[in-house]
């Protein structure tokens, strides 16, 4: 067995493991592959040239406590099954997180599949978000929805947020495009709402009916946005909001943070995160 950082030359060994592993669509898995895939910060190990566990790292910048910091999004963390109880995701994760310090990165983040998990490597629970469902919305304003994909209205949305909420990772026009382009394997469409000719929230939803995001600058658009989303999917949708949004529901950790050389302070306040790998 061999542990070492990845390589270009293992991308096809590390893409079946994540389609296996993850049991993830062969499409997004190529377009991650080929767009998200910086082997410089990964990690993996290897028996006969094969991939067998593996922790992936790509660089962002997220906004935190005013400021833009470079940070590492970890993804992708597995191990194959026969291979599990050895440790190998405690010692590849330690190579990733010693290397991004190294590197100026000034946190690792992460979904996690437990919040326990990472806790052992010092990674804490650091932003939070609601999950709501379509039952519990009752729509009493009016917005024009438009089905459209308008990056320019979309961004300023983000941008908006990103104002009020720790957390988030930096997107311009181009990374807006490249995030769309996650969605766009699952045929996603966008719902936006104006108000008054501006935008004022946007939802983008999967043809398997998943809500990949929502945003908006008050609670009546959150409200409009997810009711017409479940209309046009025509069943109840349960989706991620900020904690903000002003609808009830079921207040859940999203990610998790090992920040380095106390960058910033944990939770983040208001923190909020939501994003495609």
């Amino acid at each position: 067995m061999t542990i070492r950082k990845m390589e270009e030359a293992d991308r096809a060994s590390a893409q079946s493991m994540w389609i296996e592993i993850f049991e993830e669509d062969p499409a997004f898995a190529a377009y991650y592959f080929d767009n998200r895939f910086y082997p410089e910060h990964s990690f993996g190990a290897f028996e006969d040239g094969v991939v067998i566990a593996m922790a992936l790292g790509r660089p962002t910048v997220i906004r935190a406590e005013g400021r833009d910091l470079p940070a590492l999004l970890v993804a992708g963390v597995s191990t194959r099954p026969q291979y599990r109880g050895r440790g190998l995701m405690h010692r590849l994760m330690t190579l990733l997180i010693d290397q991004a310090r190294q590197n100026g990165f000034v946190c690792c983040y992460l979904h996690p599949v437990s919040e326990s998990l990472y806790r052992s490597l010092g990674f804490r629970n650091g932003t939070d978000i609601m999950k709501i469902n379509s039952g519990s919305v009752h729509p009493n304003a009016s917005f024009r929805i438009e089905e459209r994909t308008e990056f320019s209205d979309m961004l300023s949305i983000y941008r908006a947020a990103m104002r009020t909420h720790d957390g988030m990772q930096l997107r311009d026009l181009y990374e807006f495009r490249t995030v769309y382009a996650d969605y766009a394997t699952d045929d996603a469409k966008t719902l936006i709402a104006y108000e008054q000719n501006e935008p004022i929230g946007y939802l983008i939803i999967g043809k398997s009916g998943s809500v990949y995001e929502l945003l908006a600058q008050k609670k009546d658009a959150y409200e409009a946005l997810l009711s017409e989303a479940a209309r046009r999917a025509e069943k109840p949708l349960h989706v991620l909001a900020p904690i903000d949004c002003g609808i009830e529901g079921e207040r859940l950790y999203s990610m998790q943070y090992l920040v380095f050389d106390d960058a910033f302070r944990l939770p983040l306040k208001n923190g909020y995160c939501r994003l495609a790998y």
